[in-house]
């Protein structure tokens, strides 16, 4: 039986955000706000888009 659990439309700004850490962190961004907010809320939405989360419709979906 695989355990299920619900991710919140914060859960997958964290993630975002951990992800534009780890490039910067990497080299592969300049540490630089004024361009990585947007590469944020690109890499948020996409996953919002994958796993059917929408804020305004719903806030979280149960995953496996």
């Amino acid at each position: 039986m695989s355990k299920k659990k619900k991710i919140t439309y914060d859960d997958t700004r964290d993630v975002a955000i951990r992800v534009i850490e780890e490039l910067i962190k990497k080299g592969h961004l300049k540490d630089d706000d004024s361009h990585y907010f947007e590469i944020q809320d690109i890499i948020q939405d996409q996953i919002n888009e994958e796993i059917g989360l929408d804020i305004d419709d719903n806030f979280d979906v149960n995953v496996c």
